[in-house]
């Protein structure tokens, strides 16, 4: 398994609930799940959750991809 690190390309996918919340699945965390109000701030949650498990600043978290995602 390839670890990623804080300046890599996450990949955060975002599922509507019923609701109205956005569960959030940033895809290679082992714990990568967050939740967001809005989709707005879908990858705000997602660079928050990735800098938590990296132990790193925010700031230093690389380029996160968001995609809309359908349950299924």
């Amino acid at each position: 398994m390839t670890t990623l690190g804080a300046t890599d390309t996450y990949q955060a996918e975002a599922f509507a609930t019923a609701d109205g919340w956005w569960a959030v699945r940033v895809v290679g965390l082992k714990f990568g799940f967050t939740q967001a109000a809005r989709f707005d701030d879908v990858e705000e949650s997602a660079r928050d959750l990735i800098a938590c498990s990296l132990d790193v600043d925010e700031a230093e978290v690389g380029e996160i991809v968001v995609s809309e995602r359908v349950w299924s």
